[in-house]
């Protein structure tokens, strides 16, 4: 949450809201994220999640209260400075828990956990750090992402168990080409990426790569080929790329990112859409689409 300077009675407020729909599967998602200085507000829906019988996200919170759905509490039972124990309470399947959560004087270190009172498990425990992030869920299995500086580069390593892991290293040189060297596990493929920055443009005092072209040969694995993506960026709320991947299944694909974006920055505007075309090389009547709409309000 954003601390705001104003006066108590005038916070500063943020609403987020994204759609999502893709062609291929007639798929729509939506989610809407509203938080303020004491409150927050999130909701999700996607045709997916209905079709599979699970339901809609809905959180939430005022203060340190903290509301999911209609069937989940949770209430703090101890606050400190360093120190907080939520009480929890599942209504649906008559579940009581107790979640501590304690963090270091700089913050630099959190960690958080959910233990069932009725059965004495733990479903839930998220450890953050400067790092990176280790969290386990309970039938889900154990998440993490964590990064580290070496040899003048950026090593990163993120994955899941059970699941795929990945391994990364990227560095810079004074070219500006950017190599990054990759493994996916338990596929153990092996890609190798190299990103050349053709073109740059003077944004006050930076400079930003206005021209990209970005190339990923791949050994191994169900993306076993090439990939090759051509990035032009000629303003900071308007870009687009266009490329193809000459793996197991050929495909061509283009993107057009305008306004708010991941790849345009997701604070340039307070509006964006992304429109993304896909189509397999040997059959151009098969090709499909995806639009993601995005807001931002602040008040």
């Amino acid at each position: 949450m954003q601390k705001s300077h104003a006066h108590p009675c005038c916070l500063q407020n943020n609403v987020t809201m994204t759609t999502t729909f893709d062609s291929r599967t007639q798929d729509i998602e939506s989610s809407v994220v509203a938080s303020g200085e004491f409150c927050r507000v999130e909701a999700s829906y996607g045709s997916t999640s209905s079709m599979n019988g699970s339901s809609p996200l809905l959180l939430f919170q005022i203060g340190p209260i903290l509301f999911v759905r209609d069937t989940t509490l949770l209430l703090p039972v101890h606050l400190s400075k360093q120190h907080l124990l939520w009480y929890g309470f599942d209504r649906k399947n008559g579940v009581h828990s107790v979640c501590p959560a304690i963090w270091t004087k700089n913050r630099k270190w959190l960690f958080m956990s959910m233990f069932c009172l009725n059965y004495l498990t733990c479903s839930f425990m998220d450890l953050q750090f400067p790092n990176g992030q280790l969290t386990y869920i309970a039938g889900d299995g154990l998440a993490w992402g964590t990064f580290l500086p070496l040899f003048g580069g950026l090593f990163q390593a993120q994955g899941r168990y059970p699941g795929e892991s990945r391994l990364s290293f990227s560095c810079k040189n004074k070219w500006g080409t950017r190599w990054v060297p990759s493994i996916e596990l338990p596929e153990k493929s092996v890609s190798f990426g190299v990103i050349q920055t053709l073109a740059w443009q003077r944004s006050g005092m930076m400079l930003r790569p206005t021209l990209q072209l970005s190339v990923t040969p791949t050994q191994g694995g169900r993306s076993h080929g090439w990939r090759m993506e051509l990035i032009h960026s000629p303003q900071e709320r308007l870009s687009w790329a266009c490329g193809c991947a000459l793996t197991s299944e050929p495909c061509g694909f283009a993107t057009i990112s305008v306004g708010r974006s991941k790849r345009n920055g997701e604070h340039i505007g307070n509006s964006g859409l992304v429109l993304h075309l896909e189509t397999p090389l040997d059959n151009f009547r098969r090709a499909s689409f995806s639009i993601r709409l995005n807001s931002g309000i602040e008040f």
